[in-house]
């Protein structure tokens, strides 16, 4: 097998030094790079008959066009044991932060969904859990994530009313790490028991946390702090079997000059946690979308280049390209996937050849 990259390739900035990485992953499937559609398009060809013909540009897709299935399968946060959480409206679910909930009845029901939806022994898909709640970091639950640090804090000034607030904010952070790790660590570790054929990893890690498009001169680096932080997670990269870094691009960035730097540096610093886990057999297979982020407008060709493109150039195993309900829901969306996918935008595929 070798790896032909088309005169489109060479659209890339060559100043990011790319073409020099290429091959640096794990080849997945005897294919030097593979794309992976995991999106709920089944009912475009079963309701409005309308075929994506995925096939024809070497994409791999589960039966039926679905979530989950040998190929690869994602697992939400309802669909994996009892993850805890709280609702939108501050309800506690499973008892809202992992130091309040039960690790050992999660991990019961958890082997249970996974013997489930993945019903066959000798599974050697993607096996990706998607929880995004909240981030096992405390330092990183902002915004409407701060409800975690919250609640925890409350929970220790119940049992210790008299303690003063530094006190117990730092008792609170490390009961929500060291239960937030154990959920995440040993979720992995099911998985692997059962499932050992599947390359198993968390959505959205690492993340560069690299947003401040409007800066004057922005690089696309990753924030020191941000990688510092990255390095903390050192047992999350130890345990998986893929690495699947977001590369979604936000609409912010469409028709700027920014994309690539934004993807750039997010996928180098996915192969930099490859380097730290001192696994070569590590996959990194970002997650991209064809259309730019919380729409259904389309990437420009560019765009997909400064994507799927970069993805290949840096040596990622493969890339995953995500979609939600609504590229089904309508005969006009469906037709739209075609059309973003294989019409005048330039079907990705077409950016990397396998002979």
């Amino acid at each position: 097998l070798h790896t032909h990259i088309s005169p489109v390739c060479l659209l890339l900035h060559p100043e990011l030094s790319v073409f020099p990485m290429l091959g640096r992953g794990l080849v997945l499937w005897d294919r030097p790079f593979i794309t992976v559609w995991n999106a709920p398009t089944q009912e475009c060809q079963e309701k409005y008959h309308v075929d994506l013909n995925l096939e024809v540009f070497d994409v791999v897709i589960n039966r039926n066009e679905s979530f989950r299935g040998r190929e690869m399968t994602i697992f939400y946060s309802d669909l994996l044991g009892y993850y805890p959480h709280y609702t939108e409206n501050g309800i506690a679910v499973n008892g809202g932060v992992p130091q309040n909930s039960s690790l050992k009845d999660h991990l019961w029901k958890a082997q249970q969904d996974i013997k489930t939806i993945i019903s066959e022994p000798d599974f050697q898909g993607l096996a990706v859990v998607d929880w995004e709640k909240w981030r096992p970091l405390w330092i990183r639950d902002w915004d409407s994530m701060k409800i975690y640090r919250d609640k925890s804090e409350y929970l220790i000034q119940e049992q210790h009313p008299e303690w003063p607030p530094k006190k117990v904010a730092k008792k609170a952070k490390s009961k929500f790490e060291q239960s937030g790790r154990a959920f995440f660590e040993q979720t992995l570790v099911l998985g692997k028991t059962l499932r050992p054929g599947g390359f198993w990893g968390f959505y959205g890690f690492p993340n560069c946390y690299n947003y401040k498009f409007k800066d004057v001169g922005y690089t696309g680096e990753c924030p020191q702090i941000e990688k510092k932080r990255n390095e903390v997670l050192q047992w999350l990269w130890n345990q998986s079997q893929a690495l699947y870094p977001s590369i979604y691009l936000p609409e912010a960035l469409k028709h700027t000059n920014l994309t690539l730097k934004f993807v750039h540096h997010r996928i180098q610093e996915a192969f930099r946690m490859v380097e730290r886990a001192g696994n070569n057999n590590l996959p990194v297979l970002p997650y991209a979308r064809i259309a730019y982020e919380l729409t259904m407008d389309f990437l420009s060709q560019d765009d997909l280049i400064h994507t799927i493109g970069e993805s290949a150039a840096q040596g990622a195993s493969g890339i995953i390209l995500w979609g939600n309900k609504d590229y089904s829901r309508t005969k006009v969306s469906c037709m739209e996937d075609g059309q973003g996918w294989g019409g005048a935008e330039a079907p990705p595929p077409a950016l990397l050849s396998t002979t």
